[in-house]
């Protein structure tokens, strides 16, 4: 039986081996994605009030009672309103575009820009326009600066690498 060598030269070995760091590291960014979502979930599940209607998807699902213990395990009481109200938008924010820039392998194509920055600028569209009135809803300066953050994070992050 003859042996199938393939003779490789420092180059192909270079770019073996940045495909397989590019591929680990986006494997990460999906999943620190994934637990910054969580954790805007949780926060969200957790804190805030049982009259939107995640609760009542809840109930239907019939997990209401999981839910109330998580809940009677998180105390409220000291928990500003910045946390519970604005601090899981800018998380969801952060998630959206970490995950978006993982899955176009940070790509400075303008197709990734597109779908990389388009829900953080209908985000704060969205906010100045309920500033205005244009759209219904309650203009919150915090929602505004729990995005900025996001998306200063998220710069930042890729300055660094």
């Amino acid at each position: 039986m003859a042996k199938n060598n393939i003779a490789m030269d420092s180059s192909t070995i270079k770019q073996l081996f940045y495909r397989q760091y590019t591929n680990k590291q986006r494997i990460v960014q999906a999943i620190l994605s994934l637990l910054v979502l969580t954790m805007g979930g949780l926060i969200y599940v957790g804190y805030r009030d049982k009259s939107l209607l995640m609760f009542t998807w809840f109930e239907q699902l019939g997990v209401n009672g999981e839910i109330d213990i998580l809940r009677g395990f998180l105390d409220s009481e000291g928990v500003y309103g910045w946390v519970k109200n604005s601090l899981p938008d800018g998380l969801w924010l952060f998630a959206y575009m970490f995950l978006v820039d993982a899955i176009w392998n940070g790509s400075r194509s303008i197709n990734s820009y597109i779908f990389i920055y388009s829900l953080p600028l209908i985000a704060l569209l969205s906010e100045f326009l309920q500033f205005f009135g244009l759209l219904p809803g309650v203009f919150d300066w915090m929602d505004v600066v729990s995005y900025s953050l996001a998306i200063l994070l998220y710069l930042i992050i890729k300055l660094i690498k």
